[in-house]
């Protein structure tokens, strides 16, 4: 990893904003979601403009799987399909993207 200043001051608010967004998926609102989701976007672009590929590919994976818990979509990640009721296992939620291998490993 490296060391730089940028490293540093980015992984800073990229650990706040997945935090603060985790904590928001179940309690907070469309909007607030939608400001931590476009938060972290800001922070993916910067890391990647200043060379911290590993950083980014971070970033982008943490906002990929928040996907799972929310409906909120960045504008460059359309909605994907939600599975219809009869396809859905009993402990999901109606908004919750489920992921196939996770249903098929049974931790759906």
């Amino acid at each position: 990893m490296k060391s730089t200043a940028a490293f540093k001051h980015l992984l800073m608010y990229y650990r706040n904003n997945k935090t603060l967004l985790s904590m928001h998926v179940n309690t907070g609102t469309h909007i607030q979601i939608a400001q931590y989701l476009g938060a972290l976007d800001c922070l993916y672009w910067q890391a990647l403009g200043n060379g911290l590929t590993n950083l980014a590919k971070g970033i982008k994976r943490t906002i990929l799987h928040s996907y799972r818990f929310h409906q909120v979509r960045l504008p460059c990640h359309p909605l994907e399909i939600t599975p219809t009721v009869e396809t859905r296992p009993d402990n999901a939620h109606p908004g919750e993207q489920i992921d196939i291998e996770d249903l098929i490993r049974g931790a759906a």
